[in-house]
C-alpha cells in the first residue's frame, strides 16, 4: 500500500474531520437544561429503557458519520495497491517516463538507431491510457524534457515524436541523465510508475557502469519499475575524425604551415580507410587517402598549406561519408598575423661589446634568422633590463627575458598586465636569476605568472658529459618538434645546469632532463596570454642547446604558439566558451553568428578583469563574434570524439549486468507490449473510497431521518417529549 499525496498532511486533516461529529456529540450531551418538576421522579424509571435505545442509535449514526469522513479523507490521500491479487479493486493507472537516448551515436546507420528508438517509444506509449501522466525525455549531455508529467493524448504524443528527426550532436552523460530521471519519476502522481530507457546500449556508457550510476539505478528501481529497451544496432562499423590540429610552421602571410587530421577506426572490422579532404575557408586544398585501418587503429594525415590573407581563417577536414556522418567533419580556426614584434631583454652592459655572446644573443640571432627581410612579418628589438621600463609593451607581442637578475615591482605589474591581456612571455633562467626574488615578485600561485616555483641549481658531476633530454611524453606542439627530430639528433643537445623547480598545478611540463628527472621547459596559460619557461640559460653558460638546430625551431614555434594560439579555440559542442572582446564595455550588445549563418545579439559581460562574450555552443561548426574595428573572433566547435565508438553491449550481457540492480532488460525476442503488461501493477483506490464515503454519508443521513421520525410520535409524558426533541436536534446537526 502506498499514498500519492502527503500522508502527514491529509492524515491530520482526516483526524480533524473525524473529530468534528464526536465533538458535536459531546457538546450536545453537556448542553442540558435543569427543569425542577415534582412528578419527574415518578417518570424516571420509564425513561431508562427508552434512553438506552437512543444511545445505541446515536452511537451508530456517530460511527457512520466518522466513517464517511474517514473514507473521504483516505480518498484524498490517493492510496494505491501494488498487487495482482485484487484486480477488481480500484482503478488501474500508471505514470510513465520514456527516456530516449539522443546522443549522436544514435544516428548510426542508414535506418538510424534513433529512428528505431522513436518506434520503440511509440510502442511503449500505446500501453498508456488517455489522461495518464507521461514524461518524454531526450537523453544526452544536455537532457531535454519534451513533455513533463503531461496527460497522455495519443495524437499529441505521436506528433511530437514524429518531429524528432535525428539525435543531438552531444554525447551521452549517463550519470547526469539518471539523476534527472530520478526527479522526474518522483513527480508522477500515479499508483504505478514506470521508466523506460530506450538506448543502443553503447559500450562507452553501459560497458562499465560507474558506482554513481549503479547507485542511482538502484534508487530508481525502488521508486518505479525500470525497463531498458535496447534498439537494434544494425552494424558497428565507423570511421571518425578525432583531431584537426596545428603542428608547425609560421602562422604568417606566405608561411608554410603543417596541420594534422587523425582518423580512427571505431568499428570491429578492418576498413579501407577512405579519403580525407582538407579545406581552407570554402576551398578544398587537397585530398589524401587514409589507407587500411585495423579495429581501434588511428592514423594521422598531414596537410601543408600557406595563407595569403591575415586574420582568423577557418579550416575543415572532411572524411568520406560512412554510416555515421556526425564525426566525419572536424573544424579548426587559426589566426594569421600580419606581423609579430618581439622584445628581448637581458642584463648585458654596453661595455660588453658587440661580440659578447651571453644573455639573449643566441635567441636574438635565432629570431633574426627567421626575419631576414627587413619588411618581413617578424621583428625583434633587444634592450637591457635597465632600459626595459622605457619600452611601451603594447607595441610587442612577445617578451623574451634571458637571465635577468632583478625586475622592479612596477615593471613586474606591467608584465603581468601584458600577459593577461594576451601577450606572451618567454623566460630563460641563469646564474643571475635569484629564485627568491622571482618567486616573490612574479609568483607561481593563482595570481602569479611563473609555471613553477624556483629552487636550487642542479649541476652535472665532474667528468660527466652533460645531461640529455628524457623521452617525450607531452602532446604539446613544442614536444612534437623534438619527437620529429629523433633521439639521435636531440641527444647532442647537452645540458650542464638547470634550476630545480616545482611545477604549478595548472602548468604543463613539456620537456624534461633525463638523469635528474628535472623539468626543462614548462608552459602556463595566464588570462588571455601564456608563459613559457626554460629552466636553463639562453646562452651556452649552462648548455649546448643554444648552438643546436633545435634551439631555433623551439624559439620559432614558441613565438607562433603565443601569438596565434592555434589549438586554443576548439571546444566540444555543448560547452560554454568566453571570447575576450577588446574595445567593448560591459553591457554592450555584440553580434554572434552561428554555423548556420543565423546572427543573434548577446550582451558583453565581465569575467575577471576582461570583457567577454559568453557563447553557448549547440551546433557543430564555426561561431563568429564581431570584434573591435570590424575584426571577427571565431571559435571552432566539434563533436566529442569519445561518442564515435558505436560498438554496443549484447542485450543478454546487459540483462546479466542490470537485473541485479532491479532493471529489466527487454530482449528482442520479447514482445514489448506483452512484457509491459505482464510487469505492470498498481491500482488507485481514491474513486472506490470516495464512492464508499458518499454511500456511508447517505446511509447515515437516512438512518438519522428514520430514527428521528420514530421519535416524533406523540408522547404521553412531557419529560420524554423534551428528551426526544433534544436528541432529534442533535441528530439533525
Amino acid at each position: 500500500m502506498g499514498f500519492l499525496n502527503s500522508t502527514l498532511l491529509w492524515s491530520g486533516l482526516a483526524a480533524a474531520g473525524v473529530a468534528v461529529p464526536i465533538v458535536i456529540h459531546l457538546l450536545y450531551r453537556k448542553h442540558r437544561r435543569q427543569t425542577d418538576w415534582a412528578a419527574m421522579e415518578l417518570l424516571r424509571r420509564a425513561l431508562v429503557v427508552r434512553s438506552g435505545q437512543v444511545k445505541f442509535e446515536d452511537y451508530l449514526i456517530l460511527f457512520l458519520r466518522c466513517l464517511a469522513l474517514l473514507l473521504i479523507a483516505a480518498a484524498l490521500l490517493r492510496p494505491t495497491l501494488h498487487s495482482h491479487s485484487v484486480q477488481w479493486l480500484g482503478e488501474k493507472r500508471v505514470g510513465i517516463v520514456v527516456a530516449i537516448d539522443a546522443s549522436y551515436s544514435m544516428n548510426h546507420g542508414e535506418f538510424s538507431r534513433f529512428e528505431r528508438a522513436i518506434g520503440k517509444a511509440k510502442e511503449v506509449l500505446e500501453t498508456a491510457q488517455p489522461g495518464e501522466p507521461v514524461t518524454l525525455v531526450l537523453m544526452s549531455n544536455h537532457p531535454q524534457i519534451l513533455l513533463r508529467a503531461a496527460a497522455y493524448d495519443p495524437t499529441v504524443f505521436d506528433d511530437l515524436l514524429d518531429e524528432q528527426k535525428a539525435a543531438t550532436p552531444y554525447r551521452l552523460s549517463l550519470e547526469r541523465n539518471l539523476e534527472q530521471l530520478e526527479q522526474l519519476i518522483a513527480e508522477l502522481k500515479a499508483p504505478a510508475r514506470e521508466c523506460y530507457l530506450i538506448t543502443d546500449g553503447q559500450e562507452l556508457d553501459w560497458g562499465k557502469l560507474s558506482n554513481d550510476s549503479q547507485a542511482t539505478l538502484t534508487r530508481l528501481t525502488n521508486k518505479a519499475s525500470v525497463f531498458m529497451v535496447p534498439v537494434e544496432a544494425g552494424g558497428e562499423n565507423n570511421l571518425s575524425l578525432t583531431e584537426l590540429t596545428y603542428v608547425s610552421g609560421p602562422l604568417q602571410r606566405a608561411g608554410v604551415v603543417r596541420f594534422l587530421a587523425v582518423v580512427r577506426n571505431e568499428g570491429p572490422n578492418l576498413t579501407k580507410g577512405g579519403n580525407v579532404e582538407f579545406y581552407v575557408g570554402k576551398d578544398m586544398i587537397t585530398r589524401h587517402a587514409v589507407g587500411p585501418l585495423e579495429p581501434g587503429q588511428a592514423r594521422g594525415v598531414s596537410f601543408i598549406t600557406s595563407f595569403e590573407t591575415t586574420g582568423d581563417v577557418r579550416l575543415r577536414a572532411h572524411l568520406a561519408k560512412d554510416e555515421l556522418i556526425e564525426d566525419n567533419d572536424r573544424y579548426a580556426v587559426v589566426n594569421i598575423r600580419p606581423s609579430i614584434s618581439v622584445l628581448c631583454v637581458d642584463d648585458k652592459q654596453p661595455s660588453d661589446g658587440a661580440e659578447s655572446r651571453t644573455g639573449a644573443y643566441y635567441a636574438v640571432r635565432a629570431i633574426r634568422l627567421l626575419d631576414r627581410d627587413a619588411d618581413g612579418p617578424l621583428h625583434v628589438d633587444q634592450v637591457s633590463a635597465a632600459d626595459m621600463s622605457l619600452q611601451d609593451l603594447s607595441n610587442y607581442d612577445v617578451i623574451l627575458m634571458a637571465n635577468v637578475a632583478e625586475v622592479a615591482p612596477e615593471m613586474i605589474e606591467r608584465i603581468k598586465r601584458f600577459v593577461r591581456g594576451g601577450g606572451g612571455l618567454i623566460l630563460f633562467l641563469g646564474d643571475q636569476v635569484k629564485a627568491k626574488l622571482y618567486n616573490e615578485g612574479f609568483g607561481s600561485g593563482a595570481e602569479g605568472l611563473l609555471p613553477a616555483k624556483l629552487g636550487k641549481v642542479l649541476s652535472v658531476g665532474e667528468g660527466e658529459g652533460g645531461w640529455s633530454l628524457a623521452p617525450i611524453r607531452s602532446q604539446h606542439s613544442l614536444a612534437e618538434i623534438v619527437k620529429r627530430l629523433g633521439k639521435s639528433r636531440t641527444d647532442t643537445a647537452r645540458f650542464f645546469k638547470v634550476m630545480q623547480v616545482t611545477p604549478a598545478p595548472d602548468s604543463q611540463t613539456i620537456l624534461t632532463i633525463a638523469q635528474p628527472n628535472a623539468p626543462l621547459l614548462l608552459s602556463r596559460d595566464v588570462g588571455d596570454g601564456s608563459v613559457l619557461m626554460f629552466t636553463t640559460s639562453a646562452d651556452r653558460a649552462w648548455n649546448e642547446l643554444a648552438i643546436h638546430p633545435l634551439y631555433t625551431l623551439l624559439i620559432k614555434q614558441a613565438i607562433t604558439n603565443m601569438t596565434s594560439r592555434p589549438n586554443a579555440r576548439q571546444v566540444i559542442v555543448g560547452e560554454s566558451v568566453e571570447l575576450a572582446v577588446r574595445g567593448r564595455k560591459v553591457g554592450d550588445r555584440i553580434q554572434v553568428t552561428d554555423p548556420q549563418g543565423l546572427a543573434t545579439d548577446l550582451k558583453v559581460t565581465q569575467s575577471g578583469k576582461r570583457s567577454v562574450c559568453a557563447i553557448e555552443t549547440d551546433q557543430v561548426g564555426v561561431y563568429e563574434v564581431a570584434g573591435d574595428k570590424d575584426e571577427a573572433l571565431t571559435v571552432a566547435v566539434n563533436v566529442d570524439p569519445a561518442e564515435s565508438n558505436v560498438r554496443v553491449v549484447d542485450a543478454a550481457a546487459l540483462a546479466d549486468k542490470l537485473e541485479p540492480l532491479g532493471v529489466r532488460v527487454v530482449l528482442q525476442a520479447d514482445a514489448l507490449a506483452d512484457a509491459i503488461e505482464e510487469g505492470r501493477q498498481g491500482r488507485e483506490l481514491a474513486s472506490f473510497l470516495l464512492v464508499c464515503g458518499l454511500v456511508v454519508f447517505v446511509l447515515q443521513g437516512l438512518l438519522a431521518k428514520y430514527f428521528t421520525s420514530r421519535m416524533s410520535r406523540p408522547e404521553t409524558d412531557v419529560a420524554a417529549s423534551l428528551q426526544m426533541s433534544r436528541v432529534s436536534a442533535a441528530r439533525r446537526s
